[in-house]
């Protein structure tokens, strides 16, 4: 979704947490009757439902899928899952089609926003009112990842999560004259270090390297909307003090001179090539870069995000109009419950559980001394706090109008200000047509 978002594993394929699907709306009006339905605690759990993830059917986890529904089967005679799996690409436009045609699965993997569309529809239940040890079994995070503004409700269980975090090249910071035991931790100090790193190198090396998206704008303090989600309200004089931060170290070179176009191949892959000496990723980076170039993952030092972390989550709900509640309802739980997810993620490394209990495991809070560790426990760690910064409403229309005027403001040709009043103007349009 963003260029921050990066050494993401791919081994979830296309559906690695691509949250792109914002604005594909399949119906308005709130949920309705359907998604208020409750399932009563002693309804007998039988009959037939389909189970559909997202890029998941495969070598890697095509064992998992078949032993947990088995697993499932054998506790509940009687019962029958088919485990259905939909593409990367183009699965918004599919679930879509699923709820206007009346045959969205009983039990469905769905990221936030697609989810949000399913519900305005009326097309999911609401777990909140149907599962009491809901807030006590799952992440904070997570949950308020499936909670939206003037909604009631929670509409998906947290399946699996990350949050992003920093990776140092340890070999640039030291030839650069940077402590990599000391990385920035704020903006202003990123800047200052990236004018250390630029004056040393004879303005060879970068330390930032991409440009700034809606989430450097949270980190000011700045509400992206308004309290009931109607109207976008981000143009504030704290977020333009932002971005003639990002003006005056692009001006000086501190940031490479293409990185606002187009072309510019995106600091994950510069990071890669050495060229520049800091990325965002997973508690998997180091681990994942390994597999490729194993010199460059013995360079890579993590830190925490800078400011509150980014959210990536999947999650899976239930379809209010299952002929079958209660089956689809106990399936979804076991399918997320602590120990289901954390088998799942042995094998979906760098993503944690969406379980409070792991909390408990020193898998995930404890680390084994060495960097990538230390960066699995950075990742647990930031994932407490993390929060998706986009909202719902936002649309890739609206990304394209951000990155146009965000490109004039820092290369001077507009003022930050009448950069950022131009794009709330215009989101707002998006957004009432």
């Amino acid at each position: 979704m963003h260029s921050r978002r990066l050494l993401t594993t791919a081994l979830i394929g296309a559906a690695a947490l691509a949250l792109t699907a914002t604005g594909c709306g399949v119906g308005g009006g709130g949920g309705g009757a359907t998604a208020s339905k409750t399932v009563a605690s002693d309804a007998p759990i039988t009959g037939t439902i389909t189970f559909q993830t997202w890029s998941l059917k495969n070598d890697t986890f095509t064992p998992y899928f078949t032993a947990l529904i088995k697993s499932f089967e054998a506790a509940h005679p009687g019962t029958t899952v088919n485990w259905i799996d939909q593409p990367g690409d183009g699965y918004a436009a599919k679930v879509v089609s699923q709820v206007t045609g009346g045959s969205l699965p009983d039990v469905v993997n769905l990221p936030p926003d697609i989810a949000y569309s399913v519900e305005q529809a009326g097309g999911l239940l609401d777990l909140a009112k149907n599962v009491p040890t809901l807030t006590a079994d799952y992440v904070a995070s997570g949950r308020k990842a499936y909670t939206y503004t003037g909604v009631e409700g929670t509409y998906a269980f947290p399946w699996y999560l990350g949050a992003d975090m920093n990776y140092w090249n340890k070999a640039m910071f030291t030839r650069d004259g940077l402590d990599p035991a000391k990385p920035p931790t704020t903006l202003d100090e990123l800047i200052a270090q990236a004018k250390v790193m630029h004056d040393n190198s004879g303005g060879k090396d970068y330390l930032m390297s991409r440009e700034p998206d809606l989430g450097d704008i949270v980190q000011t303090g700045t509400d992206l909307m308004n309290a009931d989600g109607t109207k976008f309200v981000f143009n504030t004089s704290a977020a333009a003090a932002m971005l003639d931060k990002y003006r005056t170290a692009y001006a000086a070179g501190y940031l490479p001179a293409d990185v606002l176009t187009n072309t510019y191949q995106g600091n994950n892959a510069a990071f890669l090539k050495q060229e520049v000496a800091w990325t965002t990723g997973q508690g998997n980076g180091i681990q994942t870069v390994g597999e490729t170039n194993p010199s460059l993952a013995k360079e890579m030092v993590p830190s925490p995000s800078i400011g509150t972390p980014n959210l990536n989550v999947q999650g899976i709900s239930v379809s209010s109009k299952s002929k079958h509640l209660a089956l689809a309802l106990a399936f979804a739980q076991f399918a997320t419950d602590n120990q289901n997810q954390v088998d799942f993620v042995k094998i979906a490394a760098g993503f944690m559980p969406g379980t409070t209990a792991a909390a408990d495991d020193p898998a995930y809070s404890k680390s084994d001394g060495t960097p990538a560790g230390d960066a699995s426990v950075i990742g647990y760690e930031d994932l407490q706090k993390a929060v998706n910064f986009q909202p719902l409403q936002w649309t890739q229309d609206m990304t394209t109008v951000l990155k146009q005027q965000f490109a004039l403001a820092i290369s001077g040709k507009e003022s930050s200000q009448q950069a950022l009043d131009n794009i709330v103007s215009k989101a707002n349009q998006l957004l009432s047509d």
